[in-house]
């Protein structure tokens, strides 16, 4: 069990002093707020912080679940300006960068994108709202060690250049690892600059099953296709569970082998069957299996390459969570703020921390720090 929550009231006495020499009169600081207010302390301020981000509770709900926890009623206002104030302890302490820094030094990183909804789009330079949709971009490491949340005003190549993690050249500080990511065209311009690139086979089962969904007999193909991509898959755990850091040469020949065959029956039955609007499904995506063979098989010749992207999927789900809760965001930069606790505190509870602990020592002054 743990003690009664009890809140406790510290009145605090601050000394005043006036310079002799120049006259000035400086008095002492509390820990939180100024002198003369009320002021909530570190584990107060932890709360809401933790109910309001962590526990996707809108901001007026945690007020009330404060209160009724604490005997003591909080404004909504101040729930919101907890957050506020933790984000810019963060942003003060370097956090983002570190993060930049300690993901540019990862061998692979996972990568996916979400939309979200925001209340105002921000403006261009003409005052007018800005064009695109807002999203929710993850760049995350495969153990769920490391999670980078960033806000993005619209999902295109300039948005993601912008994050200064990717690079579209050979700059030193630039993550140039392997890559597991979807097929989203945004990100093919960093291909030049990566060890590899791993298409998210989970992905691809769901495109080859939208095809076999067509027709099962005639589309018998993509059915194959994805059970050569699962022997590969388990022949790799098994030759890893062996200890060996490579599949036997043979046996990936007559994998790839098959796989090419499929794929090239695909094209042949696709090729001039009819379609409302451009090229069959079958067709655009047997086309696209073949030229992309590489980044799909590429799991079964790093074997620190996971085969899918779940790790990124998985991570989304905590914005889109907190949206169905709470409706929206209210603005780009309240939904920057979001991204910037959600991605500490993931990560430092993956360190061992918890989160009472992680909010308190950022509150502090002295915020974990992602290891390099």
């Amino acid at each position: 069990d743990i003690p009664p929550v009890r809140l406790k009231k510290v009145h605090y006495v601050l000394p005043r002093r006036t310079c002799c020499g120049c006259g000035k009169t400086t008095t002492a600081q509390v820990p939180f707020g100024q002198a003369g207010a009320v002021a909530y302390g570190v584990n107060v301020n932890a709360a809401a912080i933790l109910l309001s981000s962590a526990g996707n509770v809108p901001v007026e709900r945690t007020a009330m679940l404060m209160a009724a926890l604490l005997g003591s009623a909080v404004s909504s206002g101040f729930v919101a300006r907890a957050h506020e104030r933790f984000a810019e302890k963060l942003d003060v302490a370097g956090f983002d960068g570190a993060m930049r820094d300690a993901l540019a030094a990862e061998e692979v990183l996972h990568a996916d994108e979400t939309p979200v909804n925001v209340a105002r789009n921000d403006t261009d330079e003409h005052g007018q709202p800005a064009e695109g949709s807002p999203h929710v971009v993850i760049l995350r490491t495969p153990q769920a060690r490391l999670s980078w949340y960033r806000a993005l005003p619209a999902r295109t190549k300039k948005a993601l250049h912008a994050l200064g993690l990717l690079n579209t050249d050979k700059r030193p500080g630039g993550f140039t690892g392997y890559l597991v990511r979807d097929d989203y065209s945004a990100w093919h311009q960093f291909d030049g600059t990566l060890a590899g690139v791993q298409q998210c086979i989970a992905h691809i089962f769901r495109h080859l099953q939208g095809v076999i969904d067509l027709d099962p007999v005639i589309q018998a193909w993509a059915g194959k296709t994805r059970d050569v991509l699962r022997e590969a898959h388990a022949a790799v755990e098994d030759a890893a569970s062996a200890g060996s850091d490579r599949l036997d040469p043979a046996l990936l020949a007559k994998l790839r082998a098959r796989y090419d065959k499929h794929v090239t029956q695909g094209k042949r039955t696709n090729r001039l069957r009819d379609w409302p609007k451009g090229n069959h499904p079958g067709y655009a995506l047997a086309c696209r299996l073949e030229a992309k063979a590489e980044q799909v098989w590429l799991f079964t010749t790093v074997f620190s390459v996971p085969w899918t992207n779940n790790p990124a999927e998985q991570a989304l789900k905590s914005p889109k969570l907190h949206q169905k809760v709470s409706g929206y965001w209210h603005t780009l930069a309240t939904l920057a703020r979001f991204c910037t606790v959600r991605s500490y505190l993931t990560s430092a509870l993956n360190h061992g921390l918890t989160a009472i602990d992680a909010i308190e020592h950022a509150l502090t002054g002295n915020p974990w720090m992602p290891p390099h």
